[in-house]
């Protein structure tokens, strides 16, 4: 009985370490995400080394799920290509300004000349880029899933408790068995 007993009481302070270190597993990714989106504030280029290193502890470490924004990551790439996207609209004007500018030259060896001098004096002097596509908010937002099971800490701690307890029911099984052929 003292066997069954200090079974018992194995599994049960095996679970609760095991729950304990599963709940100081999910306060770290809390702070690995708070500081990611601090990051993120910042515009600060360790942002996707920090996400990669949270997809690593996530996928190692049971109870960790992690869901995410990096808000502040999609609306400077949006407001970058809205400013792409007006310089391309910019130049589209400039390039029918030059054609009706030039459009009264009969000869085409003189209007292209003409058309290749309005541009260059009315386009910027340095070349665009072509205009990138808005970005997709998805692309910035993270679900990460933690396995059901992992050999860290708290999965050692889970599992020896779950064998204790498998342990101290078989025993019992046993035991009962021995009683009842005597």
């Amino acid at each position: 009985m003292t066997k069954r007993f200090v079974l018992i009481v194995a599994a049960g302070v095996l679970a609760v370490a095991g729950l304990y270190a599963v709940h100081k597993n999910v306060g770290s990714v809390e702070a690995q995400v708070s500081n990611i989106m601090a990051h993120d504030i910042n515009a600060d280029p360790l942002t996707a080394t920090d996400v990669t290193d949270l997809k690593s502890y996530v996928a190692a470490h049971m109870g960790t799920s992690a869901n995410f924004t990096l808000t502040y990551s999609y609306n400077r790439a949006r407001a970058s290509a809205q400013a792409a996207q007006a310089a391309a609209a910019a130049n589209a004007q400039v390039y029918a300004a030059a054609q009706a500018a030039c459009s009264g030259k009969t000869d085409s060896i003189t209007q292209a000349k003409c058309n290749a001098n309005y541009l260059a004096a009315h386009l910027p002097s340095q070349p665009q880029s072509a205009p990138s596509a808005m970005p997709v908010l998805a692309d910035y937002t993270y679900h990460l899933h933690a396995p059901l099971w992992t050999p860290d800490l708290a999965g050692a701690l889970l599992l020896g408790a779950v064998l204790a307890l498998g342990w101290f029911i078989f025993t019992g099984l046993r035991s009962g068995r021995r009683r009842r052929v005597r």
